[in-house]
């Protein structure tokens, strides 16, 4: 490939390179001189060109010719060979390289003037470095603490090694930083949420707080915690979990043998259905109980006052007003499942809790009566405990029958009867322990009563708070009035959440609102 010839009137002598640092005095006028300036910028200007002397054969002085290029001037060079046409002399004039040279150095001088100033000073060292105000939880009284504790530094250097090392510290910490200043091939390798070394300064206050998942790559705490950013420290945002929880391959990577990871975005778009629905979670619970009977029953009581059953009654907020109280027989169930035995007795009845208290009470049932006689000053306390054990007898049968029919009766009628022109089945007088429980026979001592397996949180790995969604009604999310199995899970699907929480519902539904990412030991369900 053949070069680009240069123009017809092109002078390389007089063009200026973009690598000078001086340019003639001459140019402002459009007449630089041919030399042009040295490189210490002194003028080379003499005249507009340099005769020869020319000799030809037989002459012996010679005559001198012009070497002005482009034409010979017309006057000729002077007889001592000197160009008839001198140059004036010019100061020549720094080029911008030159200009923007000394501009640097000006400015990397005056820099490094206020940074020498600003760090030799304690007070303004520190305000000068810090890039904003530290958040409340780490200037309080309780940081203080927490740093005296801890044996640590209440000022930067409590979370930044060098901040306490003076300015050749921090000097010597910056050129040993990892990567060093010129490896730049770990810049570009380098992970945007890759741990750092401030992050063992994190640990030793925030002890156990590691990331949401064993499998998951880890992360540096500032990445989703930033600090200097004034006294509440701004919580994590979407943006901080799709950085992971968006990109394929690091969720690939995540993946283990036979799981594989999803990729989110949006928890009303592509966030996966519940674990509990799309793995067929079923209730372990052997407690024997039917909502909808519960709920919409005609033969279900009203409860005292007259108010009809609802939700409300055996579901209770906690004081935190997160979560459920447990469900207990003493304050939900025993209002309408008496444990009484007698009717003639209602001051006797059965303990709840133990099949071997059971046992117990129901073979000590003379004393049971007997104490009951003192408590009602009857005056032939004999008399009227074998007139309590002969109608018992008369009913059950022996005392081994009553104890059988105490923990294994499901009967929840008794026979037909008539009165009158109206006949029909009457309530029994008690349904036994088997109507709810499990209960297993045994050869020796009381029965087997397996003990309820109640769940406080079948979503181990989300938030919720019931107080928050006070205004929804029970039946929006739980189902209950059509579950008629005790294995059945009642809770919401995704969709049913999606409702509000989605940009349509208008409720928030950031990934922080339902999922905490610090568990010391992440439960199995």
């Amino acid at each position: 490939m053949s070069e680009q010839l240069p123009a017809p009137d092109f002078d390389a002598q007089n063009y200026a390179r973009p690598n000078q640092n001086w340019v003639c005095g001459h140019a402002c006028e459009g007449q630089p001189c041919r030399h042009g300036p040295d490189s210490k910028g002194r003028c080379r200007a003499t005249a507009e060109c340099k005769p020869v002397l020319e000799t030809k054969p037989g002459e012996t002085k010679g005559r001198w010719r012009c070497t002005r290029p482009g034409e010979p001037c017309e006057s000729g060079p002077m007889p001592d060979g000197s160009c008839c046409r001198p140059i004036s002399k010019c100061s020549p004039v720094p080029t911008l390289r030159v200009w923007r040279r000394r501009a640097t150095l000006a400015v990397i001088a005056a820099s490094f003037a206020v940074l020498l100033v600003l760090l030799g000073n304690p007070s303004w060292r520190n305000n000068f470095i810090s890039p904003g105000e530290i958040s409340s939880a780490h200037s309080g009284e309780a940081f203080a603490a927490l740093a005296a504790t801890n044996r640590l530094n209440q000022n930067c250097g409590a979370c930044h090694v060098a901040g306490n090392s003076g300015p050749n510290g921090m000097v010597k910490a910056a050129l040993s930083a990892e990567p060093g200043f010129f490896e730049f091939n770990k810049f570009l390798d380098a992970h945007a949420a890759a741990p750092t070394a401030i992050d063992g300064s994190c640990e030793q206050c925030h002890v156990a707080h590691n990331f949401h998942q064993p499998n998951a790559a880890a992360v540096s705490c500032a990445f989703c915690h930033a600090e200097h950013q004034g006294k509440l420290m701004a919580a994590a945002t979407d943006a901080d979990c799709v950085f992971c929880h968006g990109d394929t391959v690091k969720m690939a990577a995540a993946s283990t043998a036979g799981s594989v990871v999803p990729v989110i975005h949006h928890f009303a778009e592509d966030h996966p259905q519940f674990r509990f629905i799309t793995e067929k979670w079923r209730d372990p619970d052997t407690l024997k109980f039917n909502h909808a009977l519960h709920l919409m029953g005609a033969t279900i009581p009203n409860l005292p006052g007259g108010a009809k059953l609802d939700c409300a009654f055996c579901h209770q907020l906690d004081a935190a007003g997160a979560f459920m109280k447990p469900v207990a027989f003493e304050n939900n169930c025993r209002v309408c499942h008496s444990l009484q035995f007698d009717p003639e007795t209602p001051q006797l009845q059965l303990p709840h809790g133990s099949a071997e208290f059971v046992t117990a009470f129901l073979r000590s049932l003379p004393k049971q009566y007997a104490d009951l006689a003192a408590k009602k000053n009857q005056p032939d306390a004999n008399t009227y405990v074998q007139q309590k054990l002969v109608a018992l007898r008369t009913q059950f049968g022996s005392g081994d029958d009553l104890e059988r029919r105490i923990f294994f009766s499901t009967e929840t009628f008794g026979p037909d009867t008539q009165v009158g022109t109206l006949s029909g089945s009457t309530r029994a007088l008690f349904p036994g322990c088997e109507l709810c429980h499990e209960v297993k026979s045994s050869e020796a001592g009381s029965p087997a009563i397996t003990k309820p397996i109640m769940p406080e949180r079948w979503l181990a790995q989300a938030k919720f708070n019931h107080a928050k969604h006070a205004n929804i009604s029970c039946g929006q999310c739980h189902d209950a009035v059509h579950s008629k199995d005790t294995a059945d899970i009642l809770l919401p699907a995704k969709e049913t959440c999606a409702t509000c929480h989605s940009p349509r519902g208008g409720v928030v539904d950031t990934c922080a609102t339902c999922h905490t990412y610090h568990n010391a030991a992440v439960a199995a369900r």
